[in-house]
């Protein structure tokens, strides 16, 4: 039996591949460690990259586009707003805060039971949910009134974000409405709410309202009438000027530039671990964009006729250069970088930062190569007939494997040397001069990184491939929304120039009213970098000299502190014990086996949970962050230097707090203040000579964006993003299965309090090969069968009429409906993890009938499943098909679930909804609420915490006496002293009795009488 179920199970564990996923995360942790001390040699490229002064105009014009199509995106779920967000939909509002947020609503009364009152239940419960990370303000109403208000409001809020009105705070209001929104109802979500989530927060981490908002235009007007703005024919030219001690400010300040490196790390994960997910047989052979095309949820026009000529040539060249682009599409930021480094002729490395340097970058490339060598032999599968290759060499499957392994052995060195030598070879041609160069003088590594790696390339490709998507598929706002973060690619020059030559032909050809400057060809330039980035004015002194204290912070930010490599490297050995620390007090294997029999009622032995505690790595990571800020401190408050050998006393500091914590003889918190003391004491020394030089070096170029403090923060911040983002793409695979848990467990609360938990693998490793369709039946209180016709299927029907196909399959199919994207999730075709939502689906059928249909309940709700599969490409060459004859001949009908609506619980519209629509209460015994005893689960786990801290409990106490009526451990004392209970209930109930202090018998009948069970109206909210 238990083989067949074996046999039978979806996933199947690769027990060889988990065997090696210990040695594979050893590996990993090596390869992470080297590119650590990639960036340590580069450490001084690296900040000057993220934490400098940049063009405000990249981040306006992704603000004006990103936040209109993500308006647009919310706006066209308008036919669905009922179904998703209010009572009346899908989920009720108690369901929502079950399903969205169980946990923050743990110590929340939802109004169904007499015992849980509407509200919380104390200061800790509202605790609970102030934590995070689903603040939605929907899941305490979300009543047809409420919602609507809420809407009107967000709407609001997305249009000043949009015009740049009062940027500085609305764009927070804005996030967190649009957040709150879509966090109420995750049914719909695909890939679109992912670049929403995760790019709106870098979108409001940015100063975007600084070019091409009103608030700059009024700061323009305020500085125009006081005679201090630069402008054309003015000292500066609109870049900012100081004139013999008179200051002109720029039209557009700069703005800190690490928001916009984010954006650009960010699309580029994206692409790249959607290309490298799509890794299977379908894509290898060039047939998923066939197979995407052909999906009837999706395509506008009919494509058969094209595949039948396309669908074997020039789709399959489609689909090779998209899994490619999007797969090397990193590629293209590291030619941005190079030209950046060039461009800021940045000096190279030089004696041991040069072999550091080497060392980090090469071991990492090792690791990986061993990492590929030891664990892809366990996730190979050999084919049946081995392999070929080029038409006559054949190779038998009992030799694949290890032709395999020595064509992959020898192609990943060999690959690395060819791009290590052409990379030397590309930077000698950029350093000769052209003349001097011979055959082909134009190339060097400037012109690949210009071209074959450069934007005008890469990022053309993609508005290739989003434009055919947009024109040619229905598939929503995600195209769009990628598409406006294309302009962080830019910078404020390019974009400036591009909608200047724009807006000069819109107004030549069509004659168009546009500002003087862009029908002269001319466009703003951009801040001096030398200008302070910001004024503070105390007073009006437009005359002031710089110099003048009354000016008060007018000057840039220019300062040498950095830390030192010894600082760096010893907050890098401090994670690292953090990382063992967490590694060698993971649970053991009796743990896991306790959780998964505690439902059968089997105790495991005390003494086999013993386990020290489990250390969260972030406590190490914020160590190390106060080991850097104080000595930051020291170093500009001071002038003192830190003194190298404390570093073993702050490591063995680190590593003893690590083994108290594992002990649970101290909390691993005390280490914040160990750590920030001892690096006070550690900066006793004056400043090196050396470092005073490089200091001064740095001084003299362009300004920062913060202070030496708010840099050290922002590099640690951004340092922390960019780790947990990446490990968000580790292959799902059984040999990183050991250690992949246990790092999202230790990112899991930044990216869900963020909002930048994400995954990319649309149509990933393979498209979908057949069209999926959900059927829904509902049989009314005569038996009459209604079918209501939600999806394509129903015009593919014999009698399907014009009226059924104009609603469901219209051609062409121009608005998007994300109810397609939710039949196919209920149905269990995405990846079989919507099925839960069929009941749920079939209630809301129920209470939707009854609403409509005067306020009569049909006898229940039946759910189908319904798919045809797409014939192969060859099969149609030259021969389309026809869907209809498709469905019609191949179609396959099963039923997957049923609904009583006169017995489910929340299939009857409560009498508050009834009210609504004017139809007569329903008697209270015939609407069967879900009461989840929240207040009675909330007591027994402040009961159980207080008990686990060693204190004394009194159930009666009201701390933990919070329900309206008596403890439940009450109840059973009062019953073992009335008689009621049976021997063994007795027996529990006077050892409880006796555990609590047995003097709280005499109290329990006064007590009672003093707390009678409150008048109590359900409130008319699903349970």
């Amino acid at each position: 039996m238990s083989l067949s179920l074996l046999a039978l199970a979806e996933d199947v564990p690769n027990y060889d591949a988990i065997a090696l996923s210990p040695g594979v995360g050893w590996m990993l942790l090596a390869a992470v460690t080297c590119l650590s001390l990639f960036f340590i040699a580069h450490r001084d490229s690296w900040r000057e990259l993220f934490l400098r002064l940049d063009d405000p105009r990249p981040m306006a014009a992704m603000r004006i586009a990103f936040g209109f199509v993500a308006l647009c995106n919310v706006n066209g779920l308008w036919e669905l707003y009922s179904y998703l967000f209010t009572d009346e939909g899908l989920f009720p509002t108690d369901v929502a805060q079950h399903f969205r947020a169980r946990g923050q609503f743990a110590g929340f009364g939802d109004g169904v039971a007499e015992t849980d009152p509407w509200g919380f239940f104390s200061s800790g419960a509202a605790w609970e949910w102030i934590k995070g990370p689903n603040w939605s303000l929907l899941l305490f109403d979300s009543s047809p009134t409420f919602f609507w208000t809420y809407w009107v409001v967000l709407q609001v809020a997305m249009l000043c974000l949009i015009f740049g009105f009062q940027t500085k705070w609305i764009k927070w209001i804005a996030w967190f409405l649009y957040m709150g929104l879509i966090l109420r109802n995750t049914l719909f979500w695909e890939a679109t709410e992912n670049v929403y989530r995760v790019f709106f927060l870098y979108l409001c981490l940015s100063r975007c309202g600084e070019a091409w908002s009103v608030d700059n235009w009024l700061r323009c007007r305020r500085l125009r009438k006081r005679g201090r703005l630069s402008e054309p024919g003015k000292p500066g030219e609109g870049a900012g000027a100081i004139v013999e001690g008179k200051v002109y400010e720029p039209i557009y300040r700069r703005i800190p530039g690490w928001p916009r490196m984010l954006v650009i790390l960010n699309v580029a994960t994206l692409y790249c671990a959607t290309g490298t997910l799509k890794n299977g047989p379908i894509w290898n052979q060039g047939h998923a964009f066939y197979y995407s095309f052909n999906l009837d949820h999706f395509y506008r026009l009919p494509p058969q006729q094209l595949s039948a000529l396309f669908g074997t040539t020039l789709f399959r060249l489609n689909t090779w250069v998209v899994h490619w682009w999007e797969a090397l599409f990193p590629v293209m930021v590291l030619a941005m970088i190079v030209r950046w480094y060039r461009r800021e002729q940045r000096p190279r490395l030089e004696g041991a930062r040069l072999w550091l340097a080497r060392l980090g970058l090469g071991g990492f490339v090792a690791c990986f190569y061993a990492i590929i060598l030891y664990s892809y032999p366990v996730h190979y599968k050999v084919p049946k007939n081995g392999l070929k290759a080029l038409g006559f060499i054949e190779i038998p499957p009992e030799r694949a494997l290890l032709t395999v392994q020595l064509i992959v052995a020898a192609v990943i060195p060999l690959a690395a040397l060819i791009v290590v030598a052409g990379f030397r070879a590309l930077r000698r041609r950029a350093d000769t001069p052209r003349a001097e160069r011979g055959a082909l003088p134009w190339l060097d590594l400037e012109w690949v990184c210009r071209w074959i790696l450069g934007r005008r390339v890469w990022l053309l490709l993609g508005m290739i491939f989003h434009g055919h998507l947009i024109l040619t598929m229905n598939i929503g706002w995600f195209s769009p929304g990628l598409l406006a973060c294309y302009f962080a690619f830019l910078n404020g020059e390019e974009l400036a120039m591009l909608l200047t030559k724009i807006g000069e032909a819109f107004h030549r050809w069509f004659r168009l009213p546009v500002p003087k400057h862009v029908a002269e060809g001319r466009w703003r330039p951009a801040a001096d970098p030398r200008f302070p980035r910001r004024l503070r004015w105390r007073g009006a002194n437009a005359g002031a000299p710089v110099d003048d204290p009354d000016l008060g912070a007018g000057k840039s930010i220019r300062d040498g502190f950095r830390l030192p490599d010894k600082v760096l490297f010893t907050c890098l050995g401090v994670i690292l014990i953090g990382v063992l620390a967490r590694v060698y007090t993971n649970e053991d294997i009796w743990r896991s086996i306790a959780r998964e029999v505690r439902r059968a009622k089997i105790t495991v032995p005390a003494g086999l949970l013993d386990q020290d505690t489990i250390l969260n790595p972030n406590w190490f990571v914020a160590m190390a962050a106060v080991i850097a800020i104080v000595v930051m401190v020291m170093r500009v408050r001071a002038k003192r230097d830190f003194n190298a050998y404390f570093i073993p006393v702050l490591l063995m500091a680190v590593g003893g707090v690590a083994w108290l914590a594992a002990a649970d003889k101290t909390h691993v918190a005390w280490g914040l203040p160990i750590c920030g003391l001892l690096a006070f004491l550690a900066c006793r020394g004056p400043l090196d000579d050396a470092d005073e030089a490089e200091s001064a070096r740095l001084a003299s170029a362009k300004p920062w964006a913060y202070g030496p403090v708010g840099r050290t923060v922002i590099i640690f911040l951004t340092t922390y993003h960019i780790s947990a983002v990446a490990t968000t793409q580790f292959p799902d695979k059984d040999s990183w299965s050991t250690f992949r848990r246990p790092i999202n467990e230790t990112y899991k609360h930044w990216l869900r309090t963020s909002q930048t938990t994400q995954g990319w693998g649309m149509f990933a490793p393979n498209p979908p090969r057949r069209n999926v369709f959900l059927r829904a039946i509902v049989v009314d209180q005569e038996g009459e069968r209604w079918d209501l016709n939600t999806d394509v299927y129903a015009c593919f029907a014999p009698d399907a009429t014009d009226e059924i196909c104009d609603s469901v399959y219209p051609i062409p199919w121009i608005w998007y409906s994300r109810q397609r994207k939710m039949n196919r999730r209920i149905a269990g075709s995405e990846g079989g993890k919507g099925s839960w939502y069929q009941k749920w689906h079939a209630r809301y059928l129920c209470r939707k009938w009854e609403l409509e249909h005067d306020g009569v309940l049909p006898q229940r709700v039946e759910l189908y499943k319904i798919h045809y599969p797409i014939p192969a490409p060859d099969k149609v060459f030259m021969n389309a098909y026809d869907p209809k004859t498709q469905y019609n001949r191949f179609g396959n009908h099963k039923k997957i679930h049923t609904t009583n609506c006169l017995t489910a619980p929340l299939a009857q519209s409560t009498n508050e909804v009834r009210a609504r629509y004017g139809f007569e209460p329903r008697e209270e015994k015939d609407i069967h609420l879900w009461s989840k005893h929240r207040c009675r689960k909330w007591e027994e786990k402040l009961i159980e915490e207080a008990r686990a801290a060693g204190a004394e409990v009194d159930v009666l106490d009201p701390r933990f006496d919070v329900c309206p009526g008596e403890p439940k451990e009450v109840e059973r004392a009062r019953k073992a002293l009335e008689g009621e209970a049976t021997p063994a209930e007795g027996k529990a109930a006077k050892a409880e009795a006796k555990r609590v202090g047995g003097k709280a018998r005499p109290k329990l009948e006064p007590r009672l009488e003093q707390k009678p069970k409150p008048e109590f109206t359900p409130r008319a909210k699903a349970g």
